[in-house]
C-alpha cells in the first residue's frame, strides 16, 4: 500500500490549504458562523455587528463598464458522475504502480455515486437555484474571512513595478514626484469607474465579471468580534470619500484627492504639496509635530487574525482610535512612503512590496501602493474580495498612464502654491494603552519571526519568453507549467500536487477554480525526459502531449467544470438538512486529501510593466511559484519555508533554469532537424 504523508506539516499549515491568493485551494469546512447580511441591487454583502462600522450604500452601476453584467451566466453546478471520473483520472499519477490503492479509489468513488453523493448533489442543485453564483458566500467566508493566519504573508499578493523609462527619470528618481504620479493615475482610474467609461473586460469574445471593480476602492477587511471568529468586509461609495491614507514612518495621514466643493480631482501640485507636508512639514507648521515617533498601530494588522480581532475590540473602545480606524476603512486606498528604504535587487524590491517592515502598513486595506527612497514602487492587494486580475488591470493602467506623462510638464506643474489653497493633511491619532502596547509588541515580534522563516528567490529568465513558445505552437502558460513539473522532478525525483488558478470570471461574481497540473501526460513527460534511450523526437512528442493535456484541463476549469470547487460545494451540503451526517468515505481518504494538498502552488499574472509578482507558499512544506510570461522573458517568484520543508529556493532556481534550457534546446534541435 502506498503511504501518503504531509511530512511534519503543522495544523496551521494544513488550514492554509484552503486559502487562495490569485489562486486558491479546496479542502474547506462547513460554514461555522453566520453574519447578518445586507442585500443591495441583488448582491449580498456581510453586514457588521453592533458597535462596529456600518456599510454605506453603494450606487448602482449601469453604464458602459457594467453594461454586460446582466448577460453573465450563473456559475454552473457540474454533473456528479463527471466530477468523480475527472477526480479518479487526476490521482492516477500518484498510484500508477499501486493497483491496490487504485482499486480502493475506484471503490470509494463508486460508494459516493451510489450513496451520499446524489443526495448532496441534489441539495447543491437546489441551493444554486435562483443564485447567480452558488459558491460566492461559501468561498469568501471559508477561504478568507474565517482564516486565522496573518494576511501577510499568507494571503495577500504583491506587484513590483518596473522603473519608468529613462525619459521619465525626473519622476522616477524623485520619490515624492513618483508618489504624486501614483495618486494622480489611481484617481484617474477611480474617475473612470465613477463615470463608467472604463471599458467592460472581454476575453475571447466572453465578457468578464466587473463586480470586483465596484468593490476595489473605499473598502477594507474588518476584524469581527472575537466571539464570532471571522472577519467581514466593509464597503463605502466611491462618491463619498475623496481621500486616501498616507503611511509615513509608521503613522497615518488623511490626504485629500478631490476638491471639497466641486468634487473634482485635485491637480498634481496640490497632491504633491500634501505629500511634502506629510514628510517635511509646510509653511513652518509641521503636520508631524505630534507624531514624531511611530505609534506602531499598523503592525497590529500583521497579527494572526484571532489575535487582531482581540486587539481591535480593545482599540475601538477609545473613540479617538475608533474614528481613526473608520477613516482608514473609508479611504480610497493607501499610499505607503518607505523613504528610508532603497531596494535594488529583484528580491529586495519584492520583499518590500510583499511585507515591508510590518509597521508602515495597514494590511487590512484592500489596495496599498508603495514608493521607496530611490523611487521604486509597487502594490499589495488584500485578497478576501478580489483576485489578481482586476488589480492587474488597475496597476497596468496606472503604469501606462505614468509613461504617458510628459515629465517636463508634470514636474513643472508641481510648484508650491498658497497654503490656503491646499488642504492640510490630517494626522490620525490613536490612544495606545498598555494593553494595546502589549499587542503591538507581540505583533512586531511575531512578524519578524514569521518573515524570517520565509526564503524568497526570483527566477528571472532572459533566454526566451512567450514569443519563442508560441513560435513552436504551444500554449505559453501550459508550457511553463511543464517547466515547473520537470524542475520539480529533477529536484526531488517525483511530482507533487500542483495547483494553478483558472479564472472563472466569465460567470457572475466568478473567481477561480483549481487547475490540477499533475497528469498522466505530465508524468510520462518528466519520467522520460532524462532517459538516454528516449529520442529527442519522443521527448518533444511527450512535451506537446503534456502541454495539450494541461491546456485542456485549464479550459475545462475556467468553464466551471473543475473538480475541486464542486467537491467544496458538496461538502457544504453536509448537515444542511440532517445534523451530524456521516462524512463520505472518499472525503476522508488520505489520497483524496493528499491530491489537493497543494505542495506546489502556482498562478500566472503577466504585465510588461512589472518586474515582480508573488505571494507565500500555500503549504509550509512546499513552494509558492508566482509567474509571469512576458514576450522575451519568463519570471517566477519562488517562496518557501526551508525549516519546515527542507527545500531550497536556490536549488529550485537552478532546476528551473535547467528545465527551461533543456526544453528550448530540444525544440530548436527538432526545428533544425525538420529543415534538413
Amino acid at each position: 500500500m502506498l503511504k501518503y504523508s504531509l511530512l511534519h506539516a503543522k495544523p496551521h499549515s494544513l488550514q492554509r490549504l484552503m486559502v487562495s491568493r490569485s489562486m486558491s485551494t479546496t479542502m474547506v469546512h462547513n460554514i461555522l458562523h453566520k453574519f447578518p447580511m445586507v442585500t443591495e441591487n441583488g448582491e449580498h454583502y456581510w453586514a457588521h455587528q453592533e458597535n462596529s462600522i456600518h456599510q454605506s450604500a453603494r450606487p448602482t452601476f449601469k453604464g458602459e463598464s457594467f453594461a454586460l453584467q446582466k448577460d453573465l451566466p450563473p456559475l454552473p453546478v457540474p454533473e456528479l458522475n463527471e466530477t468523480v471520473a475527472k477526480y479518479l483520472q487526476s490521482v492516477k499519477p500518484y498510484i500508477k504502480e499501486d493497483p491496490e490503492t487504485l482499486q480502493r479509489q475506484e471503490a470509494l468513488c463508486q460508494d459516493l455515486l451510489n450513496n451520499q453523493g446524489p443526495v448532496l448533489q441534489q441539495r447543491l442543485v437546489q441551493y444554486a437555484k435562483g443564485k447567480r453564483n452558488w459558491m460566492s458566500t461559501f468561498w469568501d467566508k471559508q477561504a478568507y474571512l474565517e482564516y486565522d493566519d496573518p494576511v501577510v504573508p499568507y494571503v495577500s499578493y504583491f506587484y513590483s513595478h518596473k522603473p519608468l523609462p529613462s525619459t521619465h527619470s525626473a519622476i522616477q528618481n524623485d520619490p515624492l514626484m513618483k508618489a504624486t504620479a501614483i495618486v494622480v493615475t489611481a484617481t484617474k482610474f477611480i474617475e473612470a469607474i465613477k463615470d463608467e467609461s472604463l471599458p467592460a473586460e472581454v476575453v475571447k469574445k466572453n465578457p468578464f465579471c466587473m463586480n470586483s471593480f465596484q468593490l476595489m476602492f473605499n473598502t477594507s477587511r474588518l476584524p469581527g468580534p472575537p466571539e464570532i471568529k471571522s472577519d467581514t468586509n466593509i464597503f463605502y461609495s466611491i462618491y463619498e470619500n475623496n481621500f486616501i491614507i498616507v503611511a509615513y514612518k509608521g503613522n497615518f495621514y488623511k490626504v485629500f484627492t478631490h476638491d471639497s466643493k466641486t468634487a473634482k480631482p485635485l491637480p498634481s501640485n496640490k497632491i504633491w504639496m500634501q505629500l511634502y507636508s506629510v514628510v517635511n512639514g509646510s509653511q513652518g507648521q509641521n503636520v508631524r509635530a505630534t507624531q514624531t515617533q511611530s505609534n506602531g498601530v499598523g503592525s497590529l494588522t500583521s497579527l494572526p487574525r484571532d489575535q487582531w480581532r482581540t486587539a481591535y475590540a480593545e482599540l475601538i473602545k477609545d473613540p479617538i482610535s475608533k474614528e481613526s480606524l473608520e477613516t482608514i476603512h473609508k479611504a480610497s486606498f493607501m499610499l505607503c512612503l518607505d523613504l528610508d528604504k532603497a531596494p535594488v535587487t529583484l528580491e529586495e524590491k519584492s520583499r518590500n512590496c510583499w511585507h515591508g517592515d510590518g509597521i508602515n502598513r495597514f494590511y487590512d486595506k484592500s489596495l496599498q501602493f508603495f514608493v521607496t527612497g530611490n523611487g521604486t514602487s509597487g502594490f499589495l492587494g488584500e485578497h478576501s474580495k478580489m483576485d489578481g486580475t482586476p488589480t492587474l488591470f488597475l496597476n497596468n493602467y496606472m503604469c501606462q498612464e505614468m509613461t504617458k506623462l510628459n515629465p517636463v510638464e508634470f514636474v513643472g506643474s508641481v510648484s508650491p502654491t498658497s497654503s490656503k489653497a491646499v488642504p492640510s493633511p490630517q494626522p490620525l491619532s490613536f490612544t495606545v494603552t498598555p494593553i494595546i502596547q502589549s499587542h503591538i509588541s507581540d505583533a512586531k515580534k511575531q512578524f519578524k519571526e514569521t518573515m524570517g522563516q520565509h526564503n524568497l528567490k526570483v527566477w528571472h529568465y532572459n533566454r526566451y519568453g512567450k514569443e519563442f513558445i508560441k513560435s513552436h505552437k504551444m500554449s505559453p502558460d501550459a508550457y511553463l507549467q511543464q517547466i515547473v513539473q520537470l524542475a520539480i522532478y529533477k529536484y526531488l525525483g517525483k511530482q507533487l500536487p500542483t495547483y494553478e488558478a483558472a479564472s472563472t470570471r466569465k460567470f457572475f461574481k466568478g473567481r477561480t477554480e483549481t487547475g490540477r497540473s499533475v497528469s498522466e501526460a505530465s508524468q510520462k513527460f518528466v519520467q522520460s525526459w532524462d532517459k538516454p534511450t528516449v529520442s529527442n523526437a519522443e521527448r518533444i512528442r511527450l512535451l506537446r502531449e503534456s502541454v495539450a493535456a494541461h491546456a485542456s484541463y485549464l479550459k475545462m476549469a475556467s468553464e466551471g467544470q473543475g473538480i475541486d470547487r464542486h467537491f467544496f460545494g458538496l461538502k457544504n451540503m453536509l448537515n444542511a438538512e440532517q445534523p451530524n451526517e456521516t462524512i463520505p468515505a472518499l472525503f476522508k481518504d488520505p489520497l483524496f486529501n493528499y491530491s489537493s494538498n497543494w505542495l506546489i502552488s502556482t498562478s500566472q499574472l503577466t504585465s510588461e510593466h512589472f518586474d515582480g509578482y508573488g505571494w507565500s507558499q500555500v503549504n509550509d512544506i512546499g513552494f509558492g511559484l508566482a509567474y509571469m510570461l512576458n514576450k522575451n522573458w519568463l519570471h517566477i517568484n519562488i517562496v518557501n519555508k526551508p525549516a519546515f520543508s527542507g527545500l531550497s529556493v536556490e536549488r529550485m532556481h537552478y532546476y528551473l533554469s535547467a528545465a527551461a534550457d533543456e526544453m528550448a534546446d530540444a525544440l530548436i534541435k527538432e526545428s533544425t532537424t525538420a529543415k534538413l
